[in-house]
């Protein structure tokens, strides 16, 4: 074990002087007054620097540690996010997905009700007809009016 000085350890660490002894008040290991173990200092200070960096960084899900920085740099993309959806909404160019689900709703309402009308609608005009050609011509006449239909509506909504 050999002893050095105030001046030793601080260049040794890389610091001041007076830091040093702001050290010592923290815990770093002094043998005498003005006596340091190099080697104690040295490991004690490794792991100072190690709780510090552990107490400014974030654990993350992965369970790796992510730095203040970095906590920041994905705060500010995740608000940045948040006002696009926002300036989106009020641009009118972001729907809610309960509006699209209700849309969708009404669409396949409307589908199901104009193609169940096309049977008692035409089955009128097909009662006595004989000719496959024709009764095949009147159902997808009949066909045809109902995806117009559906069409107009389809333009009117939007």
């Amino acid at each position: 074990m050999t002893l050095v000085n105030v001046e030793r350890v601080a260049h040794a660490l890389n610091l001041q002087r007076r830091r040093v002894q702001q050290l010592v008040k923290e815990g770093m290991p002094r043998e005498a007054r003005g006596e340091y173990d190099a080697v104690k200092c040295m490991l004690w200070y490794i792991r100072y620097l190690q709780a510090a960096i552990e107490r400014r960084s974030v654990r993350t899900p992965e369970g790796s540690f992510a730095g203040e920085r970095e906590e920041r740099v994905r705060l500010l993309r995740a608000h940045a996010d948040l006002r696009e959806i926002q300036l989106a909404k009020e641009r009118g160019s972001l729907v809610s997905i309960a509006d699209v689900e209700q849309s969708l709703t009404d669409l396949v309402l409307t589908t199901k009700a104009t193609i169940m009308s096309i049977a008692p609608r035409i089955a009128p005009e097909l009662v006595g007809e004989t000719s496959r050609i024709m009764i095949q011509t009147k159902l997808e006449r009949a066909c045809k009016e109902a995806l117009s239909y559906l069409a107009r509506q389809g333009k009117m909504d939007s």
